[in-house]
């Protein structure tokens, strides 16, 4: 038994860029024109080379992200399950593929099904109002079939992830969406606020005055309208954005929130073992030339002191709602978080946005809609 840790694999495809994506991706408008096969290859000489580095570690989880990771065929995935079965020391419990809903073929979805226990649909909205409006290419229809194919394939873990407050949106169309996203008895649910990255298309057109975004005062109303919807219907509200049905937690996220071990792979892939964060440059031409070379890919290389870990760990896991044991914290970083932080925790408290219970400390209501101000003050 090796040190617990998630693996995670960023497929750099898609077929068009959504306007409010800042995720990196390359569009591919002819999925057959899509390099799947020098990928596959890279990434293997990329799992060779961390191979003897990892040898401590154990993959317990397995996540694959983009771009659209529903382009390459199950066959991509089934020779590099195979390989980083033969590499590493890989026995993931949860194995999650992100799909976008159109395109969706059973026989795809069963393919995947072989390798993945978990499936995570971008619907992002249940209203073709919503769908437009966030530069979506599918329907509704399309995520409805979508999600009907996964079942029959035999996913019986799924997740939806949905996008609120975008332009235009009301609160009687997001109770529509909820309720119809209800219907289809997802295990997860992710629900994020539409937010303009910077340099994406969306940024573009608020800065020019082409969008306005729904006022403050509107999102507030729908994240708690959002919440007290899907814990009426019995999903725990375990994260910011995040909700799960008893035992569907993802845990792969869980490795991220509680600062836990994890490796990146692919161009953009980001990972944090032991003491060190890399993260691969969003370069696909010079990710293939390296690995070519047999070279690690171009990448930022970070050292982080058991401090600096300490303070990244404190923000991470205050995103979840149970917040921190204050007695663990002690345990893995020898820092105690209350004397630590002294007056900055005590004036977030008097504040009413962290909460402090005998040994956890966590959000507050208020905190969780100003998360970002309480982390600022914690970073």
């Amino acid at each position: 038994m090796g040190i617990e840790a998630a693996l995670y694999v960023h497929i750099p495809f898609c077929r068009t860029k959504c306007p409010y994506c800042d995720f990196y991706s390359l569009p591919f408008p002819d999925p057959e024109k899509i390099p799947v096969k020098e990928f596959l290859h890279a990434l293997k000489k990329e799992i060779s080379l961390w191979q003897p580095l990892v040898e401590t570690y154990e993959f317990v989880t397995f996540y694959v992200g983009g771009g659209t990771p529903s382009l390459p065929p199950p066959a991509f995935y089934q020779e590099l399950f195979a390989f980083l079965k033969a590499s590493l020391n890989f026995r993931p419990e949860e194995a999650t593929i992100e799909v976008n809903p159109e395109g969706l073929t059973f026989e795809a979805l069963s393919g995947y099904r072989k390798i993945f226990n978990r499936i995570s649909i971008g619907a992002q909205s249940f209203t073709e109002k919503g769908l437009k409006a966030l530069g979506r290419r599918h329907s509704v229809d399309d995520t409805q079939k979508a999600i009907s194919l996964a079942r029959k394939a035999g996913f019986s873990n799924l997740s939806l992830d949905m996008i609120y407050a975008w332009p235009g949106e009301t609160l009687k169309e997001l109770e529509h969406e909820l309720e119809l996203l209800f219907s289809f008895e997802p295990q997860h649910v992710s629900c994020y606020e539409l937010t303009p990255e910077p340099d994406t298309p969306l940024w573009q057109a608020i800065k020019r005055k082409k969008i306005t975004l729904l006022p403050e005062e509107q999102i507030i109303e729908f994240f708690w309208f959002i919440h007290d919807f899907l814990e009426d219907k019995g999903f725990e509200h375990y994260e910011i954005s995040n909700y799960a049905k008893p035992g569907y937690q993802c845990k792969h996220n869980l490795f991220y929130w509680q600062a836990r071990p994890y490796l990146g792979l692919g161009p953009g892939g980001a990972s944090f073992l032991e003491n060190k964060r890399f993260k691969n440059q969003e370069n696909f031409v010079g990710y293939l030339e390296a690995l070519r070379q047999e070279h690690f890919p171009p990448r930022d290389e970070e050292t982080l002191d058991v401090e600096a870990r300490f303070r990244e760990a404190v923000i991470l896991s205050l995103r979840l709602l149970k917040g921190i044991s204050l007695s663990e914290f002690k345990r893995r970083f020898g820092f105690d978080v209350l004397d630590y932080y002294g007056e900055i925790i005590e004036k977030l408290v008097r504040n009413g946005l962290l909460i402090l219970e005998k040994d956890r400390l966590r959000l507050s209501r208020k905190g969780l809609l100003l998360s970002n101000l309480v982390f600022r003050e914690l970073v």
